[in-house]
């Protein structure tokens, strides 16, 4: 495998092309639905009932799906216990709730691992994973007094003020459908720091599936075909392998239903396909990634997912000719492979060709509309054409 230089690497502000465009999280939002089929209820808890909720696993706070629990620095959590022991009002919080009744969060993650860290740093690494010392107060403005305690060092009054403390919530009941879900959380997270579609269909679609797709992403041989280099703080890296997964189970493979935007396409194939799966067809779906990985980098080298080719210069990772170089891959035998391994310089020039040509129909199905099947079908089948004709040859 080629790999990319140190300074190559620098030069690339992401991992993941920035020219792709989303139309996908706006259509999620304007999605009509039946406002009949939603449920929220507004509730409050008391951190106790919360934390009691934590330690018999009725409250997820897996960092795996949701943004990464525990980012906040000491200072920033100490100022936010501060505040309530200050009685300060918190913002509210989002949950889902299961058809069990467990909670999951969908938004306050940070303020909720902060709350529990402080007081009860061992169920929160047991609930998270997390290997956290037990948190002391500092940089407070206000109750000096307290400076570099722990919680079983304050008074009474003060524990008593933060287990007895109500947090506003509101619940999404799980009698909501799953598609309702999305929209409605997609809706209430445009302030702030969003919720990305792929944390939203983690927090709504539970099961093995997510395993799964994590253990791809976090693969070597994904991190060394991408050159290390795709981003994970928002979920990116699942949603390219969760991507590719969806496509390479469509039969016929790859091609999607026309008019469907990406995030109904990756909700339907989590919901309906993907936790379905035995073991046996993830393991044949993991093969399938890995030999459509190794395959790829052997053809297109450092510039492998990428729309650049040959001697120019090397450009971040585009997910939509990552999807399409692994699907019209996995479509072809042993033998062809090999071919077109002994013919790549063949193969990048004439993909250097069709994404050098703006007007060309791969290069329009990378930069418009670029999650909706129209253009996902194109760029399958445009690198599917460019094999071919090689092959053909």
């Amino acid at each position: 495998m080629e790999n990319v230089t140190i300074d190559e690497a620098l030069s690339i502000e992401d991992g993941l092309d920035q020219e792709e465009e989303r139309d996908d999280e706006r259509d999620a939002i304007n999605t009509p639905f039946d406002p009949k089929q939603v449920e929220i209820t507004a509730r409050k808890f008391t951190i106790s009932a919360l934390l009691e909720r934590l330690k018999h696993d009725e409250l997820e706070l897996n960092p795996d799906f949701q943004r990464r629990a525990n980012l906040w620095d000491e200072k920033r959590k100490s100022r936010l216990i501060e505040s309530i022991l200050l009685r300060i009002p918190l913002p509210s919080f989002y949950f889902r709730e299961d058809e069990n009744g467990n909670f999951s969060v969908v938004d306050g993650l940070q303020r909720l691992c902060t709350i529990f860290h402080f007081v009860d740093y061992a169920q929160l690494n047991r609930a998270t994973g997390s290997k956290l010392v037990p948190l002391r107060l500092n940089g407070l403005q206000y109750l000096k007094d307290i400076e570099d305690n722990d919680f079983e060092e304050l008074d009474r009054t003060f524990k008593r003020r933060i287990n007895e403390l109500e947090i506003e919530a509101n619940v999404i009941r799980a009698s909501t459908p799953k598609e309702v879900m999305f929209n409605v959380f997609a809706r209430l997270n445009q302030g702030g720091l969003p919720l990305s579609p792929q944390e939203i269909r983690n927090a709504i679609f539970p099961g093995e599936w997510r395993n799964e797709i994590r253990r791809l992403s976090e693969s070597k041989e994904f991190k060394k075909a991408t050159g290390n280099r795709i981003p994970t703080e928002r979920q990116q890296d699942m949603e390219m392998v969760l991507r590719f997964i969806a496509l390479w189970a469509l039969e016929p493979r790859g091609q999607r239903e026309p008019n469907q935007i990406l995030d109904k396409f990756l909700n339907d194939t989590v919901e309906k396909s993907l936790n379905t799966w035995n073991s046996k067809i993830w393991i044949e779906a993991q093969q399938a990634f890995f030999n459509t990985l190794e395959t790829s980098v052997s053809i297109f080298g450092r510039h492998a997912f990428r729309k650049s080719y040959g001697i120019n210069a090397l450009k971040p990772v585009n997910k939509g000719v990552f999807e399409a170089q692994l699907i019209a891959l996995s479509q072809l035998s042993k033998d062809q492979v090999e071919i077109l391994i002994k013919k790549k310089n063949e193969v990048c020039e004439k993909f250097g060709i069709e994404i050098q040509n703006v007007d060309s129909r791969l290069s329009k199905a990378l930069r418009s509309g670029t999650g909706h099947a129209e253009s996902s079908n194109a760029r399958i089948a445009e690198l599917s054409k460019i094999f071919k004709d090689v092959l053909s040859v």
